[in-house]
């Protein structure tokens, strides 16, 4: 990838179609795509803890807590370098990045949607999501933050995201301090072809745990989301630090996919659980 004062903070770093593994279903993993001194400065600059709490009555255990670009670009608030950031990975030229590493892994997980639009993905019109106006895909980056954690748990277990959205981004921003383990990314795929979900939610004796992708500093890993795309971030301890990233997506103006339901029964079991763990505290996010 050609290099200029946007790209440089470009998180597909300089990965291609080739750095993309398609078991258990199309992701890639990329380490350092923020050269070290820059990355150093959006560290020092990401908001503290308290911006993303402040206004809020209560906070829980393990909450996920997310500032979308919308907020971000034009508000001095933020720092010069993150504003840059945010405003690069919402526009047409991140879109277009997207599309030169997994564009083809996108046309064969959702073969339907280029006739939909009657346009080839390269030819997409992108705007940022929040924001009025027509497009073919809604682009989003979110700061995001999980609180401290009073009982260990899964801010979010096995699932798949939204049926309108196609592409899904983590940039991991672990404190090289913290020697908290879990709040890593599980890759899942169903045991048999005849599991389902409860909601969006699969149920962990129906999943394979395929590959586990660590929480670290200065980490990329994006997937193309479909029915296929389980995934849940593994447990962390009781702690006092906070889980920090930033997400990224790419969404359709209609529905892009399906997904299978469970038995009543099973979906029953599923909802139980999901009972429990908002009990303990722990609410929805990656």
């Amino acid at each position: 990838m050609q290099q200029n004062s946007n790209q440089s903070l470009c998180v597909l770093g300089n990965a291609g179609p080739d750095d993309v593994t398609h078991a258990p279903y199309s992701h890639l993993v990329v380490d350092h795509p923020v050269d070290d001194k820059l990355y150093h400065q959006l560290e020092n600059e990401f908001p503290a803890p308290e911006r993303f709490v402040k206004g809020m009555d209560n906070v829980a255990s393990n909450q996920a807590i997310r500032i979308p670009a919308v907020d971000i670009i034009d508000n001095p608030e933020f720092s010069d370098n993150w504003r840059s950031f945010f405003r690069y990975h919402t526009s047409q030229a991140f879109w277009d990045d997207i599309v030169r590493v997994m564009g083809d892994d996108i046309r064969s997980t959702h073969p339907q949607l280029e006739q939909r639009s009657g346009k080839k993905l390269e030819d997409w019109r992108v705007k940022l999501r929040g924001t009025q106006g027509d497009a073919d895909v809604e682009l989003d980056a979110l700061f995001v933050i999980n609180t401290p954690v009073k009982k260990m748990g899964s801010v979010r277990p096995a699932h798949v995201d939204a049926k309108n959205k196609i592409f899904a981004g983590l940039y991991y921003m672990k404190p090289e301090d913290d020697p908290t383990p879990g709040g890593n990314l599980a890759l899942y795929s169903f045991k048999d072809n005849k599991a389902g979900f409860g909601g969006h939610y699969a149920d962990l004796a129906d999943v394979n745990e395929d590959r586990v992708v660590d929480y670290t500093s200065n980490r990329f890993l994006a997937f193309i989301n479909s029915p296929d795309s389980i995934h849940g971030v593994t447990p962390r301890p009781q702690t006092d630090r906070y889980r920090r990233y930033i997400n990224f997506v790419a969404v359709t103006p209609y529905q892009a996919f399906s997904i299978p339901k469970l038995p009543l029964y099973k979906k029953a079991k599923v909802w139980f659980e999901r009972r429990k763990t908002k009990a303990k505290g722990l609410t929805l996010g990656h």
